[in-house]
């Protein structure tokens, strides 16, 4: 009887131990572009504050993430991972819009919540997905908000240069719908392919078409490429891309051929310290000994666990994915500290915030 009544205690502990944290799964590219890693690096500086404040309801967080270089296949063998074996409570910051097309299956098989992921894609946005948490805004709105800036700067001839996948033609799709809702047409589309990134042919094909300014829609290192290239043939038209490539790595990896680059920002610029949410980031920072940069990216995955946490809170001290859903459902324009973010059962879009940031002399940014 002695021996059934220890056994019984020792699993109630390994019970209690295994709720002492709440595990959130993502995967993400950590061995390649910087994004995503700055992205996670920002969620692990807000999750480890919470944390070290005794967590939520008195349970530690703990992001688990694996990379997946950006590829689909690697993201799918990822994901069934955190599920099967890690037991993810919910997805969190995933990184690209074809991986995490890749794991649209899977969100409805496990009925499981992915919150916050690093893309603006349409796929992500329409149809509706109940499973899908948006924070940041889509890349329409980012296209749409572009070509309304550059018109009023009476710019009239453009070229687009984007990727052949399903990130790269939803961007083109925005650019050609808004443009032609201002009586405009790129003098040239040119594409390149995202197995091997050479833009050779693109450059070559933009420069031939002698615009004002090229709209963007590639990931970083083609981006840079793409820019270096058309100056070194002495060519300058202004240079305007999606947010996909902000992380402070990008503004330095184009170096004085970054002056005058223009990006879309879905985050109020991190060191606005008029805003609640960017105070508390650089308070975070200052606190670790070695912080991420403070960078667009990172404070926007700070800003997507903030959000994950207030759901968490919401949720009550026994989360289960539907209580999370639910409790991010119950969202209406709340207020993360300047950054504003509602949720509905039928609309998961979270937040519209688009602007226009240039890149300045040593990749500074200026507003």
């Amino acid at each position: 009887m002695k021996t059934l009544f220890a056994l019984l205690f020792l699993a109630s502990m390994a019970s209690a131990g295994a709720q002492e944290k709440i595990v959130i799964g993502q995967s993400v590219e950590l061995s390649g572009e910087a994004t995503g890693k700055e992205n996670m690096e920002g969620a692990l500086a807000y999750f480890g504050w919470v944390n070290a404040q005794g967590g939520v309801h008195g349970r530690k967080i703990e992001l688990k993430s694996y990379d997946d270089q950006r590829k689909p296949e690697t993201t799918k063998r990822n994901t069934e991972k955190l599920l099967a074996q890690d037991n993810a409570l919910a997805l969190f910051g995933y990184r690209s819009t074809p991986t995490v097309e890749a794991v649209l299956p899977l969100l409805q098989a496990e009925k499981v919540p992915l919150i916050a992921p690093f893309s603006g894609g349409q796929s992500l946005h329409r149809p509706f997905n109940p499973y899908l948490f948006n924070l940041r805004a889509s890349y329409q709105d980012e296209t749409a908000k572009m070509v309304e800036l550059f018109s009023s700067l009476a710019i009239r001839k453009v070229a687009i240069l984007y990727q052949d996948d399903s990130f790269g033609r939803d961007g083109l799709a925005g650019f050609e719908r808004n443009l032609a809702a201002h009586k405009l047409k790129a003098l040239v589309t040119a594409s390149y392919d995202r197995k091997d990134l050479k833009i050779d042919k693109a450059v070559d094909a933009i420069i031939a078409g002698n615009p004002q300014a090229v709209l963007m829609a590639c990931t970083p290192s083609a981006c840079a490429d793409f820019v270096k290239q058309v100056h070194k043939k002495g060519f300058h038209p202004s240079f305007m891309m999606l947010s996909n490539v902000s992380s402070d790595t990008f503004f330095e990896s184009l170096g004085e051929d970054g002056r005058g680059v223009s990006v879309m920002q879905v985050m109020p610029y991190p060191k606005n310290f008029s805003a609640g949410v960017s105070r508390e980031f650089q308070s975070v920072l200052k606190s670790m000994p070695k912080p991420p940069p403070a960078s667009y990216s990172a404070f926007e995955g700070f800003v997507a666990a903030k959000l994950l946490t207030e759901g968490l809170r919401r949720a009550g001290p026994n989360p289960t994915r539907q209580k999370l859903m639910a409790a991010l459902e119950t969202m209406r324009d709340f207020d993360l500290g300047g950054v504003r973010v509602s949720y509905t059962p039928d609309n998961h879009d979270g937040s519209k915030f688009v602007e226009m940031i240039m890149i300045g002399k040593h990749g500074a940014i200026l507003r």
